[in-house]
């Protein structure tokens, strides 16, 4: 595998969102800041004001926090989130497997991302994703 990282674009988190509308005819459609997709992306991949995450699982961590903690779609942000991780992983050739302790991750993020150990959130994708070609 190449050192270098493949990401899932805006255009990519915005039909994993569509799909997770779609499954739930109880979600409501609609980007509320359309910026922050892409904002989120921008960070994970080239960082912001020096500060870069730099492990694979450093960036899905971030990832998932910024797109759950800005609430850039109307509904269905967790959901989309996790997804985008899972989607960011895979294109680097990691399998995952997520217990129940990823959806308290999730709703801490939604609701009061300032208190969450981003640092326990980096642990817990370390713990549960693996490279399926050695580990990055």
């Amino acid at each position: 595998m190449s050192d270098e990282l493949l990401y899932p674009t805006a255009e990519d988190v915005l039909a994993i969102h569509e799909d997770v509308v779609a499954s739930d005819p109880g979600t409501e459609p609609g980007v509320r800041t359309p910026g922050a997709v892409s904002s989120a992306l921008a960070y994970v991949s080239e960082g912001y004001f020096g500060q870069v995450p730099e492990t694979t699982h450093e960036k899905a961590a971030h990832l998932v926090r910024l797109l759950t903690a800005d609430h850039s779609f109307v509904d269905g942000n967790k959901r989309t989130a996790f997804a985008s991780v899972a989607t960011l992983y895979a294109m680097n050739n990691y399998s995952s497997e997520y217990d129940d302790h990823v959806r308290t991750i999730l709703k801490r993020l939604g609701t009061d991302e300032p208190a969450v150990d981003i640092e326990a959130v980096v642990e817990h994708c370390r713990e549960n994703a693996h490279a399926e070609d050695g580990d990055r």
